[in-house]
């Protein structure tokens, strides 16, 4: 199984680099970017260089194509209707949406999503971090994957291919 990561109308620099760094680690597909093509990749660790872009200038664009090519889109985003990343089993290849890091996903986004899954939380904010929440979305995605690159020391071994 595939998936992709969709960045829409996420506003810090530091927040887009940290999610390129954070897709690459678990071997994201490819990062879809909509919007402005032109964006700073600060805090990818030099991630960035080895992880494959597409861009859109409009949403629809990206759900057209991605749509074609048989992903399920699912939201990251608190809804009353979301479920629980926690009881998820993913079964297709999956396009995720991280939205703006204070209003989310658009409500006409969240319609054309097949569903949207939510991180429980337990303390007293109100949401993470949408790089913390990216990663543990793609823990859980990636949780049955067995091969994974191998350990050089304190540090994984970056692949040759």
């Amino acid at each position: 199984m595939k998936f992709v990561l969709l960045i829409f109308n996420v506003q810090s620099n530091t927040n887009i680099g940290q999610l390129i760094r954070t897709a690459n680690a678990f071997g994201a597909e490819e990062i879809c970017v909509i919007g402005r093509k032109k964006f700073s990749t600060y805090g990818n660790q030099k991630t960035a260089s080895t992880t494959k872009f597409r861009h859109f200038f409009q949403i629809d664009e990206a759900f057209e194509y991605y749509g074609q090519a048989g992903y399920d889109f699912v939201g990251v985003e608190i809804t009353e209707q979301a479920k629980s990343i926690n009881k998820m089993r993913f079964e297709r290849d999956t396009l995720f949406i991280m939205g703006n890091e204070g209003d989310g996903i658009h409500e006409n986004i969240l319609k054309r999503c097949h569903y949207c899954v939510y991180i429980p939380q337990y303390g007293t904010g109100a949401s993470i971090n949408v790089n913390t929440a990216c990663g543990i979305i793609f823990n859980v995605y990636t949780k049955d994957r067995e091969e994974c690159n191998a350990i050089q020391g304190f540090k994984f071994k970056r692949p040759t291919h």
